[in-house]
């Protein structure tokens, strides 16, 4: 790596998530990231909406029998295990956290599919895999935590078969509205960031959607969870702290929500 690239930040996003995954798991039943809600009255539970954000990946994926899978980021493991359940493919899951594979290979134990998906430590930057030796990926909302994604999205490229199908899960933020600044593990793009950033890596762009609008938590799942918390206040200050739960508690903060964020899907093929 040159000195004008980028540096990476495995470490700094290895001890937040060492730390934070027990927390995010008990939110969104193991799974690290975002909800999607049909609409602004949508009472699905953060379980049920984070599941049918990993459905929609799937989906775009289209998992082929005996496909051998890459999940770059795969923090505790769900997605994955859900990926290998429906459908009969290998999958490797990498992340940067030691506490993430120990919890993610638990469950593939547990799940009784651990012949089938195993999970690794490896920064995507620096994949330690032979060139052409995946013919599936995505980066499920993983993207977001890597300073160097030209060199992310290339390592990708680097391993997946001509062919191959790649999905992507991201935060982006709007124009003028780089809410990165304040968050200093992650590197917010713009949306039309993407399909170069891909272009140049060697992906044909098939589809990009942005779905900002589904993934606002609705205030009545809000209120779910403060009551949830509220119930067991003392356990979650143990996992998250007292400011964190305080802010949490607050009917009139979506904690949910940062100004100028927006979330995007996309679909491509390596050339």
């Amino acid at each position: 790596m040159t000195s004008s690239q980028p540096a990476s930040n495995s470490e700094a996003v290895a001890d937040l998530y060492d730390t934070f995954s027990e927390f995010h798991a008990r939110i969104n039943d193991s799974n690290l990231h975002v909800g999607y809600w049909q609409n602004a009255d949508d009472t699905s539970t953060f379980q049920e909406a984070t599941e049918r954000l990993t459905g929609l990946m799937i989906e775009r994926l289209a998992p082929q029998a005996g496909q051998r899978v890459l999940d770059i980021g795969c923090g505790i493991g769900k997605p994955a295990l859900r990926l290998a359940s429906g459908h009969p493919v290998d999958v490797v899951g990498v992340t940067v956290s030691p506490r993430q594979i120990e919890l993610a290979t638990a469950r593939a134990i547990e799940s009784e599919l651990a012949d089938r998906v195993r999970f690794e430590l490896a920064d995507a930057q620096q994949l330690p895999y032979p060139d052409a030796s995946f013919d599936a990926g995505w980066f499920f909302e993983s993207l977001i935590h890597m300073p160097d994604k030209p060199r992310a999205v290339a390592e990708a490229a680097r391993v997946l078969r001509p062919g191959a199908t790649l999905a992507v899960a991201d935060m982006f933020h709007e124009p003028g509205k780089d809410w990165s600044e304040i968050h200093p593990l992650v590197t917010a793009v713009t949306l039309d960031t993407y399909e170069p950033l891909l272009t140049k890596a060697g992906f044909e762009v098939l589809e990009v959607t942005d779905v900002t609008p589904h993934i606002r938590v609705p205030e009545p799942v809000r209120g779910q969870l403060r009551t949830m918390m509220l119930e067991h206040r003392e356990e979650w200050v143990d996992i998250a702290g007292e400011e964190v739960v305080r802010a949490m508690l607050d009917p009139e903060v979506d904690t949910f929500y940062t100004p100028g964020l927006g979330y995007v899907l996309l679909t491509a093929r390596r050339r």
